[in-house]
């Protein structure tokens, strides 16, 4: 006969490691969608429904942000509302992407498929406004002089130098 106490259980399923990177990943999608949520939430609070121009305030133009004058962003920002008439719609379906991955995250048992597919709904809106970007900043610089494109280009590399803001890593 066995002996529970001599007897080991053997797990039916053998465990498979932990991918850190695609943890990460997960995790920075959730954190970047969270982000940009609270930012919509707290803009979308204020204002009327024609108030795009203030609600595309946190649209930032990644490397360009700084390399464009306050007037250029303003500019692109307007040009970014316009584009967008729905902006609170959009900002309403990525506060339901964010949810549906907290949902997928607390599920039990776990479905690893759904919580991709809610990652890939996220990451394809995030894509969808990155190409929107892209292509406003590049329409804002066919529109620049020489001159003008040169200024922006010295920026872009003073702030490239520069390295990222925010608080340094602490030292190993």
């Amino acid at each position: 006969m066995n002996d529970p106490k001599t007897t080991k259980l053997k797990s039916p399923v053998p465990k498979r490691p932990v991918r850190w990177g695609r943890v990460a990943l997960i995790v920075s999608l959730a954190l970047n969608l969270a982000v940009a949520g609270v930012v919509g939430g707290a803009i979308l609070g204020r204002g009327g429904p024609a108030r795009n121009d203030l609600i595309a305030r946190d649209v930032s133009f990644g490397f360009f942000n700084d390399a464009f004058s306050e007037k250029d962003r303003k500019e692109l920002r307007r040009a970014y509302a316009d584009a967008n008439p729905n902006i609170r719609a959009d900002r309403q379906q990525m506060r339901d992407d964010l949810q549906t991955i907290l949902a997928a995250l607390r599920a039990e048992p776990f479905d690893a498929d759904a919580l991709r597919a809610a990652l890939e709904t996220g990451a394809t809106r995030i894509e969808m406004r990155q190409t929107q970007g892209q292509a406003l900043v590049l329409e804002h610089l066919t529109k620049m002089s020489g001159v003008d494109r040169a200024e922006v280009a010295n920026r872009l590399e003073n702030a490239l130098k520069r390295g990222p803001r925010g608080p340094k890593p602490p030292p190993q």
